[in-house]
């Protein structure tokens, strides 16, 4: 299935995100990416329940008919370290660590969808004649191991705050109360794989 859904997702979006491109210049994120995706696994036999609500549940912005749960993500892609960063839910509602974990854990999908950038391919003003690149990212999230054993809290050098970190090979990633204890996650192309290159011209 994994193959299946990326192999489609390279021929389908590429064609969509020429026509938000023949509009605007820049990038197609969020709810907008996520409408891409859906729709072109709908037309190529992947039907799904993505709707244009903004009302998905955690971690999951749609579920094929055959069972399997999708979450939509950009990202940033650093093709010098091989690595794809990505942001996760903001999980100050949870009292531990170890609770925020659980919830991570819980409510992640079956595969992430990631279309990322690469600093180094989109202007700070992106213009209309300019190549617009995609880097597109397929993978099962039981490649990400967020263990609470993983994880410490870390002291600021002054003494003002602190953050929890986790760093294991292939991956690492924080949570800082100071941005929403939201999840952040560095992951290596060698547990993920290599993307593949969407250029629209």
């Amino acid at each position: 299935m994994l193959n299946s859904i990326k192999d489609t997702l390279i021929v389908g979006l590429l064609d969509k995100l020429a026509v938000h491109h023949s509009v605007y210049r820049l990038p197609c994120t969020s709810e907008y990416l996520e409408e891409l995706v859906a729709d072109t696994l709908n037309e190529n036999g992947m039907p799904n329940d993505w709707k244009p609500d903004r009302s998905h549940s955690v971690s999951i912005d749609m579920t094929l008919e055959s069972g399997q749960s999708i979450s939509v993500k950009s990202g940033r892609y650093d093709p010098n370290k091989g690595t794809l960063v990505i942001s996760g839910s903001r999980l100050g509602k949870h009292e531990t660590l170890e609770k925020m974990l659980e919830s991570v854990v819980s409510t992640h999908a079956d595969y992430y969808v990631c279309l990322a950038k690469a600093d180094q391919d989109w202007s700070h003003i992106p213009s209309k004649i300019e190549v617009k690149t995609y880097h597109l990212f397929v993978f099962e999230a039981s490649n990400l191991d967020y263990s609470f054993e993983h994880w410490s809290r870390k002291e600021s050098k002054h003494g003002k705050g602190y953050k929890y970190v986790m760093d294991i090979p292939g991956m690492s990633a924080t949570i800082r109360p100071t941005m929403s204890h939201q999840l952040w996650t560095t992951i290596s192309c060698d547990i993920i794989g290599i993307p593949s290159k969407l250029e629209i011209v």
